[in-house]
């Protein structure tokens, strides 16, 4: 029997060497490098579009594969969180969701009033800032200026600048536009920001029975909708100190004092009516407004029929009160990420020139609806707006009607436009960008603590002074759990 066995040992050796020996011969496959597999998570439905874009990298890059893994569905954000907290982090992530409807590229042909449109309701924000100071996400900034082909002189700094976070750029983003406040200059002055001393003053100088802004404006919906943002200027989520009773505070608490705490929505069609009279008759002072392209400059004149200013909310500095409202996809970078330079080389794409001046239709299309990041991109649609759009779409329409019209409100006619844009519109345009600091991007814990304690204040249960003294204390609370 031990006979046989050692038989079948020396069988198994002779066949072990025959194969490393005709494993030498040459037939022989040298075995593949293992590609780094990097992690996308999709927090919005995956599309075609994705799929492709993916594909393509994927076969132009040898040493690392993108790998989507999908949380668009009902759990899939509670399902990242959890994941994040346990380390495992997607190398290259979605930060914002559109909901199952997907992003509205509809633009200028959808009514969008900043502080009553801001997204479909299933939609959500990753907490970008908590995610950036943790240390989760990696500073794209240095990958900015290192590109051979970028360098920040060829994007729109002033909206990635909102971005960041201590100095960092942790998200990058294809598009965006500007919810601002509008009024007539001649009432508002012409500037870019005020305090609201400044409003209050201009709002003194205007008829009897004038309001402030239009009917849909609640405290509530501009609270949430645009004023929520500003809330990281009275904390510091390292210390957890925080400066509610500044005059900053105070001052916008003074701001939401002026607005109407519920509307009657029975008969919304006579309701846009009144705004369209009030604008006319001059009883209305601030119309919000979403600059989406320059021409939309030229649009807000129309609304008044004179020139308008872009004043956006009042600060106690009399800082920027507009905010870039990012559009299109928006990606972070893990700070772990597996191979950050195949990353950047897919991130990248989102600010690269994509646009032509020569293929008008090209740019006018919807992926142009919004203004994009890249500048050089940018100055394609600003040759559009003036050069085509103006210079052989519109005139054409002045001359044969002698004016041109334009969809802003609901309901009704539409404005009209008495004159051509100009490159001292595109000018404003650009002054806009460069005067607006701030980035729309809502923290909802922080938000809903704060809304919730000035409750009672606005309806006259609480002093200010108790309701700061409160605030800082509740706030201080959460933010120390949230570390």
């Amino acid at each position: 029997m031990m006979k046989w066995k050692k038989r079948w040992a020396f069988l198994l050796l002779g066949l072990l060497a025959a194969l490393a020996l005709s494993a030498c011969g040459e037939e022989q496959t040298v075995p593949e490098e293992e590609k780094d597999v990097l992690i996308y998570a999709a927090l919005n439905p995956v599309t075609n579009t994705l799929e492709k874009s993916i594909a393509r990298f994927n076969e132009k890059h040898e040493d690392a594969q993108i790998e989507i893994h999908d949380y668009s569905d009902e759990n899939g954000r509670d399902r990242l969180q959890v994941e994040l907290l346990l380390g495992q982090v997607p190398d290259i992530m979605e930060l914002r969701c559109y909901g199952k409807a997907g992003e509205d590229l509809a633009g200028h042909f959808k009514v969008h009033h900043p502080g009553s449109d801001t997204g479909p309701e299933d939609g959500y924000f990753m907490p970008y800032r908590q995610l950036a100071q943790r240390g989760y996400l990696e500073d794209l900034w240095p990958y900015i200026e290192n590109d051979p082909d970028l360098g920040r002189e060829a994007v729109l700094e002033a909206p990635l600048k909102a971005a960041e976070v201590n100095g960092g750029l942790y998200m990058l983003f294809e598009r965006m536009e500007i919810f601002t406040l509008i009024g007539r200059a001649s009432v508002v002055g012409d500037r870019y920001s005020w305090t609201l001393e400044d409003m209050m003053e201009a709002y003194a100088s205007m008829p009897e029975g004038s309001v402030i802004m239009r009917h849909d404006m609640t405290r509530r919906e501009i609270f949430y909708n645009l004023l929520s943002n500003s809330l990281e200027g009275f904390v510091d989520r390292e210390t957890g100190e925080c400066t509610f009773d500044s005059k900053e505070f105070r001052d916008l608490v003074g701001f939401l004092e002026t607005l109407p705490d519920e509307v009657d929505y029975e008969k919304p069609q006579e309701a846009e009516d009144e705004v369209k009279r009030q604008i006319k008759n001059g009883t209305q002072m601030l119309e919000g407004m979403a600059i989406s392209w320059p021409y939309d400059v030229f649009i807000s004149d129309a609304i008044f029929q004179e020139h308008a200013s872009f004043v956006g909310y009042p600060t106690a500095d009399g800082s920027s009160g507009s905010f870039f409202y990012q559009t299109g996809t928006v990606l972070g970078m893990s700070s772990a990420c597996r191979n950050k330079e195949a990353a950047w080389a897919y991130i990248r794409q989102m600010v690269t020139p994509r646009l032509r001046k020569a293929n008008a239709y090209f740019i006018g299309n919807t992926r142009a609806v919004h203004t994009p990041v890249s500048l050089p991109d940018y100055e394609a649609v600003c040759w559009y707006n003036v050069s085509y759009l103006m210079g052989e779409v519109f005139s054409k329409h002045i001359e044969w009607q002698g004016y041109w019209t334009m969809y802003h409100f609901q309901y009704g006619p539409e404005i009209r436009l008495t004159e051509l844009m100009t490159e001292a519109d595109l000018q404003r345009h650009r002054d806009l960008i460069d005067h607006t600091t701030r980035l729309y991007w809502p923290e909802d814990g922080l938000s809903d603590i704060v809304w919730e304690t000035l409750g009672p204040c606005f309806a006259g249960d609480r002093t200010l002074e108790d309701t700061v003294g409160l605030l800082n204390n509740r706030v201080s609370l959460y933010l120390n759990e949230q570390k």
